[in-house]
């Protein structure tokens, strides 16, 4: 089983505002595309009522850096919101309305190949990973934090952004 080293502490987003969620979704997964990384859903749930819409997905999003680790980023969103109708000059736009939540972390994922899980799981074998870890790839690690330290700022950077340029306030 890989090794998770938590790198980068999760960040969280709040905003109230006036968005087109749809717009939002296509842009974030765009914003990980761009940047190399593979997303899988792991949660996707919407629920709707007449007071309003909740809508919750996680991602757990991947960047291969060589064959025994990757870069992982995960984003858990939730929306509550309700429909409204914003018109000008004809025009009737619907877009939400409500809240947003939006954390985001990252980890880097050691030994993916379960290349020391194949021996027989003892102490001896752990110390040789943590060695290996550190003496072996050292500087590679040190790289890969810092890579997935930008990406995270940059992502988090590209989402406040959007936030605030796509309001409908």
């Amino acid at each position: 089983m890989p090794v998770m080293d938590y790198v980068v502490p999760v960040t969280k987003i709040k905003q109230s505002l006036s968005f087109e969620i749809k717009d939002f979704y296509k842009m974030l997964k765009s914003l990980f595309k761009e940047r190399g990384y593979g997303i899988e859903e792991t949660e996707y749930a919407e629920s709707g009522h007449e007071e309003g819409h909740k809508t919750h997905f996680l991602w757990k999003c991947e960047k291969k850096m060589d064959s025994y680790s990757k870069l992982m980023i995960e984003i858990k969103f939730l929306a509550e919101t309700r429909d409204a109708v914003l018109e000008d000059e004809d025009k009737k736009k619907t877009v939400q309305e409500g809240n947003v939540s939006l954390s985001i972390g990252g980890y880097i994922s050691k030994d993916i190949e379960d290349e020391w899980a194949l021996k027989v799981k003892t102490g001896i074998d752990r110390f040789f990973r943590e060695l290996y870890d550190k003496f072996g790839k050292g500087q590679k690690f040190e790289e890969y934090e810092s890579k997935l330290k930008k990406d995270i700022e940059a992502i988090t950077y590209d989402i406040k952004t959007y936030l605030k340029m796509n309001r409908f306030d």
